[in-house]
């Protein structure tokens, strides 16, 4: 739709543009929810700049993984065309649930390192985990990356560099962008209630893993890793909510299951 902006003479990318914009968002709403849970500003900004790094590289990792056998057929790229291969493999491609376990990573670490215990800030950085997400996804739309199937209700790109141009597909970015501001609203209510905080990360993941489970169908890309007919991200979906429902339910079962 739109995957590059003029802003006064130098061209944007609206993927990062968007990506950027969703981080200081969440880093805006994070540090605004510490006043009401009574927590230190401070230590919030920097575990979550942290935790942002290790979005980052936890996102990358995971996209690497998921091309391993094209990245190794093409590494000699590396030398012959470092330039191709730095846009393919460096510049581009990000799998969303690498950069929730990179951000949860780089975020225990720095609390480790501050002496600051990172479940004291989780009902602050959960919910804004999907609210990142839903500008990601917008910016997926822009740029066409992460597209849907063919459908003739869909949306037809014009100057896409990933979607097929002229074809109508399911915009299933946009889909799952007001499903993440949905989740992330119901988050905020529930935080508000002040839950354990390992009981509010256990309900995003059994909010969001179903939604990334369908939506997967419907995605017409091919770059996703495919194992047994499920694509990487529905694995992980799988794994996700298997680990959601144990937070959730396992304070219940432990108080009714005598051993």
């Amino acid at each position: 739709m739109l995957p590059y902006i003029t802003f006064f003479g130098r061209v944007i990318p609206m993927y990062g543009l968007m990506g950027v914009g969703g981080v200081a968002l969440g880093l805006i709403v994070s540090v605004l929810c510490c006043r009401r849970l009574e927590l230190d500003r401070s230590d919030c900004a920097y575990l979550y700049v942290y935790g942002a790094v290790g979005a980052l590289v936890g996102a990358k990792v995971l996209y690497l993984l998921t091309v391993l056998p094209q990245l190794l057929a093409e590494l000699p790229l590396l030398w012959e065309d470092p330039g191709r291969f730095l846009a393919t493999y460096v510049t581009g491609g990000l799998v969303f649930y690498g950069g929730l376990l990179g951000a949860v990573a780089g975020a225990a670490l720095a609390g480790r390192y501050f002496a600051v215990r990172l479940r004291n800030y989780l009902p602050v950085f959960v919910p804004v985990f999907p609210l990142i997400h839903a500008l990601g996804r917008v910016g997926c739309f822009c740029a066409g990356c992460c597209y849907g199937r063919e459908a003739s209700w869909g949306i037809a790109f014009s100057n896409s560099p990933f979607a097929p141009n002229g074809v109508p597909l399911i915009p299933v970015q946009l889909m799952e962008a007001a499903a993440e501001v949905l989740i992330a609203l119901v988050l905020l209510r529930y935080a508000a209630a002040r839950p354990s905080p390992w009981r509010l990360l256990g309900a995003y993941g059994i909010l969001y893993a179903p939604v990334r489970f369908v939506l997967e169908f419907l995605r017409g890309d091919e770059v996703r890793g495919l194992l047994w007919g499920l694509s990487t991200s529905q694995w992980l979906s799988l794994a996700v909510a298997a680990a959601s429902a144990a937070l959730l339910l396992g304070p219940w079962l432990k108080g009714r299951i005598k051993l």
